[in-house]
């Protein structure tokens, strides 16, 4: 498998899985990555595709969506507890088995319903099926929606 170079679903701040309110997600259980928080002020946010590949899960209500790439399972994770939601504030742009570029929309999110319920909109970027990530964009600074986030690079 090839290495994937994975970029930001939406611009924000980026923020190393260690810092999430969420054990699973810091304490990288579920995979590798880094989190991207939108800006305080955003109220809606379109969270597109972070690379090329196949839509294998999206997540009742559109909270996760898992994509099959060259170089493994990814997933993104729109904010901390949002199955909770049941879709509330969520609106899926793609379905199980579509194929998406880098860029394309997954899910349109309103930030201010899940922030209204009390939800962290924070979104963990994670590699699932065992790969190494190497970080690109530096952990506290921003990035804007498609620049680069990390590199994925599948197990030997």
């Amino acid at each position: 498998m090839p290495e994937l170079l994975l970029v930001s679903p939406f611009s924000g701040l980026v923020r190393d899985l260690a810092t999430l309110d969420d054990p699973v997600f810091a304490q990288r259980i579920v995979g590798d990555g880094v989190a991207v928080e939108p800006a305080s002020d955003a109220t809606r946010i379109v969270v597109a595709a972070p690379c090329a590949g196949v839509v294998a899960k999206l997540f009742p209500g559109g909270h996760g969506i898992a994509l099959e790439t060259d170089a493994g399972p990814v997933l993104v994770h729109v904010g901390i507890d949002t199955v909770e939601l049941r879709g509330e504030g969520f609106t899926p742009r793609t379905g199980d088995g579509a194929t998406v570029a880098a860029g394309d929309p997954l899910v349109e999110v309103d930030l201010a319903a899940v922030r209204s319920r009390g939800f962290a909109t924070v979104t963990p970027v994670l590699a699932i099926g065992g790969q190494r990530v190497d970080t690109v964009a530096p952990v506290g600074g921003t990035v804007a929606a498609g620049e680069p986030l990390f590199r994925v690079v599948p197990p030997s």
